[in-house]
């Protein structure tokens, strides 16, 4: 229908007001039903910024009848009424039902010189009340007739303006719209040529945010608009299903909310559709499928639910279909086979299931498919193999199994197949390149493929003469064994992946067969052998990824010459020899990773060559020697790794230059020495790890960054004490100073350290109290702040670090006894508190630690009993409380620790009862140790039930009675010290007594002061004889006869009488030598001295022999 006609109707059937007063109330009086649904939709925008108020009941779009009044702010609200009516084809359809309605506008105030009324009477089977009869031939009478096509002139301009106001304009885009000037000139605006009736409005990408005006339905002869790639929100107006010319709405690329409006069906010209990449909830409207002239459906990247309506299928034109990117479910329709124009599938990244329909071989026109990212389970459909223009196929990423089906060879436009991570079967040999002449990429990787790479596949000769267009090749994470031989003959390849399969054999010699490789990945097989020399023949390539085989020999010298190798990666093989200096050639390599192979000598002095070097990974090898000066001329580096080595020097001052640098370890290696100052310049580091070697001086330089999350330097020799700059950056979740002479007080800044996790002070010379600002690192797991000279108490904050896992304090002396609060940490699993100076009892909150495994509280100042509670600690596997003054029975309660395995060690205390029995419950235990206590009565029996018990100590008790059998394969060592105690490894029961070890030493000791004492005697008594004989021989007369007899009988009487003394005392004072020895004297002594002492001692069989000094 022409305006002019429509301008007709429009006449026909309204009495226009010249002017409508502002502020002024309509009142719609009628009746409807639902065949009114377009009258109604075409009054709503009039309502759009107005109050709706209920006269009867319902809302306005009930279609059920009722009495309305809205509140119309401006005389523009009208005329927006009176354009809506005028540019639809028909008047409103009054011939279901409407019985009579009327528009009545008057002024609140009723000061405004036009009072009047408009009574508004549509054509059509009208039955009508008498009141309106009687009143519309006065009212018509009155109005004025201005044409219905001047007022869409006048008001676009007017409507385009609030259009404009609901937008935020921060680039000025919109600042040349203004009633001043030609809306035709305005930015964005499209026209008619020569007739000044706007057809377009294109926004895209100005910057815009706010909202999309209701009155945008207002723009009627407007057959597209694009307001994409802004940053509108809120939702999508229903009015737009209004705008019956719109053939192109571009709203993608926003922040646009709410459902898609099921309003939009009513668009019969809509063509183009594209509102994707908004964060849209809700269904898919099925009313979509009434546009009927739809050609392209764009809906990805949303947040879209349900399944996909088989209304869409209704869509004869529709050539794109994009859906990907929401959380679709259900299957494929079938009615999409009625789509006979379709072009492009797209529905990735959804949760559609089911099996992929046969139906869809029908999609003649079909050249691109892509339903990756679902999860279709079956088989591959081979009726795909009828779609003779699909150049693109991607079913990645589902749950799809069989084998592949040969059909796909038909395809000869195909360019892109995709069947990766599913799991698929069987050979790769039911696909050729070879028939699949214009096939560029295939990717097969990660599914269950096996057997061997076909030689077919490109069906060459073996020569290089192959005759596909295969260029990209990845057969990676399968099952697939044998050579990569065959892919000598795919001359056309730039990237081939056959990484993580179980290939073997090594890399060929002949690889540079394949000039225009860029892209090797080899990793995670078996290839042994050495790195060819010719692969520095590949001048192309970019990607050398080796790593994870059992490659040996050393890297070629002329891999030097691959000037656009990028990344380098060979760790986790057997390779050896030094690092070639060729390497340092490759100006373009950005990574290099060699850890964990066996490279020995020197990093290359010429390192400092590759400028554009990003990641150095040279950890885990034997390099020697110091880190090359020349290092510091990598000014891209980001990430370097040296750990592992046998690194010596000093760091070169040259290491302050590495201004991107961000990650940096150096752990266990043998660097000294200060650290350059230059390094306090790098402003970029987050991880810093020098653990174990033997740096010297102050932390300082490695605190010029803010940004540090890791700071790791156990075991050096650095001193001083922690600057407060550490808390600058308060992103640290890692500080570890464990193991250096670091000294003074624990920084109170580190309470700034909120992000927190692990804190390592231990074994440093710290002292004073633990800082309680230490209670606002909320997040800490690990506190170790052990061998340190912390004095006073254990802080009952420490409760409230809900996620403490490891709490050690031990080798301190710290004083006072356990806060109740630590019960509160309920996640802790080593509490350590030992060696420090605590006292008082264990507190039963402990046992609210349920998630413990090692609680050590030894050597310590502990009394009273132990705790019965410890049982709900119930994952306990190492307990150790020895060594205190705890007193009492073993808790019973104890053998309800089933996880108990370490140890467990109560020795030194003052226990007394008995063994409880329930500790045989322990059957996990390796280690038992309750020596030194009082403990008495039996070992229980259930200790037998100990099978993983190797190491048992119940010495220096008062315990009793036999040891239960399979006990005695301990030493007694473990049961000494409990003096009734029998039975094997100690004497048996029965037997006589064995003394215990304190008697034993009484008698030693005592048998010691009775010998002492007889050698006394003895001592005087030789003193004595000597004595005698020396005056016996002082008197004796010149006659040496007489001398000789009177000698010889005093002696041979003293002699007898010492005889028998010396058998008396039961001790031989005279060897058989010595008696051998003294016999060999003169003769004339012996004639002189023999003899008489027999006769003296009366010859009778107990005399004894003479002593030797007789």
């Amino acid at each position: 229908m022409s305006k002019k006609e429509r301008g007709a109707l429009f006449y026909t059937h309204i009495c226009p007001l010249t002017h409508v007063p502002s502020g002024s109330q309509i009142l719609w009086l009628g009746s409807s039903t639902e065949g009114n649904k377009e009258k109604c939709e075409l009054v709503r925008p009039m309502h759009a910024a107005a109050a709706v108020l209920p006269v009867m009941g319902a809302w306005i779009c009930n279609y059920r009848g009722s009495y309305w009044s809205a509140k119309i702010s401006t005389s523009e609200s009208m005329n927006r009424l009176r354009l809506l009516l005028c540019a639809h084809d028909e008047p409103p359809n009054l011939s279901y039902g409407v019985h009579s309605f009327m528009l009545t506008l008057s002024s609140p105030e009723f000061q405004h010189p036009l009072m009047v009324s408009l009574v508004l009477a549509m054509a059509g089977k009208l039955i009508s009340s008498s009141i309106v009869l009687a009143l519309l031939p006065l009212f018509c009478g009155i109005l004025l007739a201005p044409s219905c096509e001047a007022a869409t002139v006048d008001t676009t301009s007017a409507t385009l303006l609030q259009v404009k106001s609901g937008f935020t304009d921060p680039n000025g885009v919109l600042s040349g719209w203004s009633p001043e000037a030609d809306v035709c000139s305005w930015h964005g605006v499209t026209c008619l040529t020569g007739e000044g009736i706007v057809t377009g409005l294109n926004l895209s990408g100005y910057g815009l945010s706010g909202t999309i005006s209701p009155a945008i339905a207002g723009l009627v002869s407007v057959e597209s608009i694009d307001l994409s790639s802004n940053s509108l929100t809120g939702a999508i107006p229903p009015e737009l299903g209004t705008m019956k010319s719109l053939k192109t709405l571009l709203l993608h690329s926003n922040l646009l909310t709410g459902a898609i409006p099921p309003e939009l069906g009513g668009l019969k010209n809509l063509k183009l559709l594209r509102i994707g990449n908004n964060p849209l909830r809700g269904e898919i409207p099925p009313e979509l499928g009434d546009c009927s002239e739809l050609e392209t459906i764009g809906m990805a990247y949303c947040q879209l639910i349900g399944a996909i309506p088989h209304q869409i299928g209704n869509l004869k034109q529709l050539q794109q279909l994009a859906l990907d990117n929401n959380t679709l479910t259900g299957g494929l329709p079938e009615q999409l086979a009625g789509c006979a124009n379709l072009r492009v599938l797209s529905v990735a990244d959804n949760k559609l299931d089911g099996v992929i329909p046969s139906s869809i071989g029908g999609l003649s026109s079909l050249q691109s498919l892509n339903l990756a990212n679902n999860q279709f389970s079956g088989v591959i459909p081979p009726e795909i193999g009828n779609l003779s223009g699909l150049t693109y196929l991607n079913l990645l990423g589902n749950r799809l199994t069989g084998g592949i089906p040969e059909e796909l060879n038909r395809l000869s436009q195909l360019q892109v197949v995709d069947l990766s991570k599913n799991n698929l079967s069987g050979e790769i040999s039911a696909i050729s390149a070879s028939q699949l002449k214009n096939l560029k990429y295939l990717v097969l990787s990660e599914n269950l493929l096996e057997g061997t790479i076909p030689e077919g596949l490109c069906n060459g000769d073996g020569n290089g003469n192959g005759n596909s267009s295969l260029e990209n090749l990845f057969l990676a994470g399968n099952d697939l064994g044998g050579s990569i031989d065959a892919l000598l003959s795919c001359t056309s390849l730039k990237s081939i992946d056959v990484s993580n399969n179980s290939l073997t054999g090594e890399i060929p010699p002949a690889i540079d067969r394949l000039p225009g490789l860029v892209n090797l990945a080899l990793h995670n097989n078996s290839f042994a052998g050495v790195l060819p020399p010719q692969i520095g023949n590949l001048s192309n390539l970019e990607v050398l990824s080796l790593y994870h085989n059992g490659l040996t020999g050393g890297i070629p010298p002329e891999i030097g010459r691959l000037q656009r190798l990028k990344l380098l990666f060979l760790y986790e093989n057997e390779m050896t020899g030094a690092i070639p200096d060729e390497m340092t050639n490759c100006s373009s390599l950005e990574e290099v990773d060699f850890f964990g192979n066996h490279f020995h000598g020197p990093i290359p002095a010429s390192i400092g060559n590759l400028k554009n070097l990003a990641v150095l990974q040279l950890r885990q090898n034997d390099l020697t020697g110091p880190i090359p000066a020349s290092l510091g001329e990598c000014r891209s580096l980001q990430a370097l790794a040296l750990a592992d080595n046998r690194l010596s020097g000093e760091l070169p001052e040259s290491f302050g230059r590495l201004a991107e640098l961000s990650v940096v370890t150096l752990y266990n290696n043998s660097l000294e020495g200060a650290l350059p100052e230059s390094m306090f310049e790098l402003k970029n580091l987050t991880v810093i790890n020098f653990s174990h070697n033997r740096f010297t001086g102050a932390v300082v330089p490695l605190l010029g960054s803010s940004s540090l999350t890791v700071l790791a330097l156990t075991n050096n020799s650095f001193s001083g004490v922690i600057p407060a700059a550490v808390a600058r950056s308060t992103g640290m979740v890692r500080l570890q100073l464990a193991g250096n002479r670091l000294a003074g007080a624990i920084p109170a800044e580190l309470g700034d350290l909120t992000e927190l996790k692990i804190l390592d002070l231990s074994n440093n010379n710290f002292s004073g109290d633990i800082p309680p600002e230490l209670s606002n690192c909320s997040r800490l797991t690990h506190l170790n702040l052990d061998g340190n000279s912390l004095t006073g108490a254990v802080p009952p904050w420490l409760g409230g670090l809900r996620s403490l896992g490891e709490l050690d304090l031990s080798s301190n002396a710290l004083t006072g006894g356990i806060p109740v609060e630590l019960g509160g940490c309920s996640g802790l699993l080593k509490l350590s508190l030992s060696g420090n100076r605590l006292s008082g009892s264990i507190p039963p909150e402990i046992g609210k630690l349920t998630s413990l495994n090692v609680l050590n509280l030894q050597k310590n100042g502990f009394t009273g009993v132990i705790p019965p509670e410890l049982r709900r600690c119930n994952k306990l596997y190492e307990l150790r409380l020895s060594e205190n003054s705890l007193e009492g029975p073993i808790p019973a309660e104890l053998g309800q620790l089933p996880e108990l395995q370490v140890i467990l060690d109560l020795s030194r205390n003052k226990l007394s009862g008995e063994i409880p029995a329930s500790l045989g419950d322990l059957v996990k235990l390796e280690r038992l140790n309750l020596s030194s206590n009082q403990l008495h009565g039996q070992i229980p029996p259930s200790l037998l039930q100990l099978t993983s018990l190797h190491l048992l100590n119940l010495s220096d008790n008062l315990l009793s009675g036999g040891i239960p059998g399979a006990l005695s394969a301990f030493p007694a060592a473990s049961f000494a010290g409990n003096g009734e105690l029998c039975g094997a490894p100690l004497p048996s029961c029965g037997a006589p007594r064995r003394l215990p070890g304190a008697e034993v030493s009484a008698i030693v000791a005592a048998i010691a002061v009775v010998s002492a004492a007889v050698c006394v005697a003895l001592l005087y008594i030789m003193l004595r004889m000597w004595s005698n004989w020396r005056a016996v021989a002082s008197v004796s007369s010149s006659d040496g006869e007489e001398t000789a007899s009177s000698v010889a009988a005093a002696h041979g009487k003293w002699c007898a009488g010492d005889g028998k003394y010396w058998k008396v005392g039961s001790v031989s004072v005279a060897s058989s030598a010595a008696e051998e020895k003294y016999s060999s004297a003169s003769s004339e002594t012996t004639s002189v001295l023999h003899g008489k002492p027999a006769e003296a001692a009366g010859g009778g069989a107990g005399a004894v022999k003479p002593a030797s000094k007789c």
